[in-house]
Formats: C-alpha cells, structure tokens, sequence
C-alpha cells in the first residue's frame, strides 16, 4: 500500500520545517514549498492525498490555489486553508477545512490522520 502524501505550502520557512519534523515524528510523509509556483507544479507532477496551503503569500493566495486546481481537474484529495482570518473572496471556494492560526501541530497532524482515516 502507497503512503498517503501531503503538501504544505507556506511562504515561512520556518514553519514549514517545523511542521515537516512534527509530520515526520508521526511517519508521515510530508512535502513543502514556500512558493505558489512551485507548489504548483508539484501539484501538477505528483500525486498528493492532503494539500495544506497558507491562505495569504506574496507570490499567490492559498484561496487562488485551491480554485486552480480544482478548476484544472488536477487534485482529488483533502485540501486544508490556513488563515489568520477568512477574507469573503476566501468563502467560494470549498475547502474540506479552515483551521485557524495560531496553528497547533499536534491538532493538524491528528486531522490530517483522521482525513486520511489512518
């Protein structure tokens, strides 16, 4: 059986190591980008069941992601916004869920499992 994959986009570095050693003391795979483009064309390389995206970047929204995506057909799995706070342009998109900063690790590595029903 493939392990489940997961993408975390954030433009902080810093949290995303941070959450890469949280995701990987949980053996759980875990892929990070800082940038839109990039997150993008992994995207559009790699097969991913759980797309964690910051809503708010310089080099692109997590808001505008999900909608490509989705627009494009080119993922299927769970998808996660992180935001400060919800802008209205942020509320068409159907994201599987909203979580709120300050992030707790440990809750985001416990939905990640629950949505991957690990």
């Amino acid at each position: 059986m493939m392990k489940a994959r997961v993408l975390y986009i954030d433009d902080e570095v810093d949290l995303l190591e941070l959450a890469a050693s949280f995701f990987e003391e949980e053996n759980l795979p875990i892929e990070t980008c800082s940038d839109f483009n990039q997150a993008l064309n992994l995207i559009r390389n790699n097969h991913f069941d759980v797309i964690i995206s910051d809503a708010k970047m310089p080099t692109g929204s997590g808001h505008e992601l999900f909608a490509l995506i989705k627009k494009e057909n080119l993922f299927h799995g769970k998808s996660i916004l992180v935001t400060g706070h919800l802008e209205e342009s942020e509320q068409e998109v159907n994201y599987d869920l909203i979580i709120y900063k300050p992030i707790q690790f440990q809750d985001l590595i416990d939905t990640v499992k629950r949505m991957l029903e690990i």
